[in-house]
């Protein structure tokens, strides 16, 4: 993500950063949020490749029952599974699960990195751009540091996190639960983010907490989705 050198952000703060600049549909568009609360370390010079797991993790669930609540999705999968079972019909049949459940597992083990699935929701073969509103409520006191590179860093993180990781090293097996495999995520690759538009605020306290760590954040990321072409991307979330 592109950085701006300033001193100190004075809150409430508003940025725009411009990825691929591609438009995207307004008819047909696609909306939902993603909710993140705890700790968002700014990424530094070596990554926070850790602490950017852990965020992906608190995003599969819900990216999980959006797989499973729409019924568009639900046909994909179930597209996905049956043209995975025509190329591997035996290994499928052992399965004995519905064509949604296989479309799942054929996407996951699409997306594998070391050895662990992985099935993101944008990705280049469906075409997909999208823009994301981003609100970040982080402390703002005195004793806590906020200038705009640690703001960036802590962007970078959230970014690392609403992609597949990249590398092996990045998905630390020994933290992954039974039910995080598939791990649903969100990017294959975030180079097919359109345009980012940040708010920062000040967050006072996080829900059910009663004392602030610098890092702390409440964020809410808004997502619009469509594709680029004329395929009716929206009824995929019907």
């Amino acid at each position: 993500m592109p950085s701006v050198s300033v001193e100190r952000i004075r809150l409430p703060y508003t940025d725009v950063v411009v990825g691929t600049g591609e438009p995207i549909e307004g008819k047909n568009l696609v909306e939902f949020r993603l909710i993140y609360q705890g700790r968002l370390p700014s990424t530094g010079n070596k990554g926070r490749p850790r602490e950017a797991q852990t965020i992906r993790r608190a995003f599969h669930p819900q990216l999980k029952r959006l797989w499973s609540v729409k019924s568009g999705l639900q046909e994909l999968a179930e597209v996905k599974g049956i043209a995975a079972a025509s190329k591997d019909k035996e290994f499928y049949d052992s399965l004995n699960i519905s064509w949604p459940a296989a479309g799942i597992i054929a996407m996951g083990r699409k997306w594998n990195k070391g050895g662990f699935d992985f099935v993101p929701l944008v990705t280049p073969e469906i075409t997909l751009r999208c823009i994301l509103d981003i609100l970040i409520l982080r402390p703002e006191e005195k004793r806590f540091i906020f200038s705009r590179g640690d703001l960036d860093g802590q962007l970078a993180t959230l970014f690392d996190a609403l992609a597949v990781p990249q590398h092996a090293e990045q998905i630390f097996p020994e933290d992954i639960q039974a039910d995080e495999k598939p791990l649903f995520c969100f990017l294959q690759d975030d180079k097919l983010v359109s345009e980012v538009r940040v708010v920062a605020d000040e967050l006072l306290l996080l829900p059910g907490q009663h004392e602030l760590q610098a890092d702390d954040v409440f964020a809410i990321v808004h997502v619009r989705l469509n594709h680029v072409g004329s395929f009716p991307f929206d009824r995929w979330f019907d």
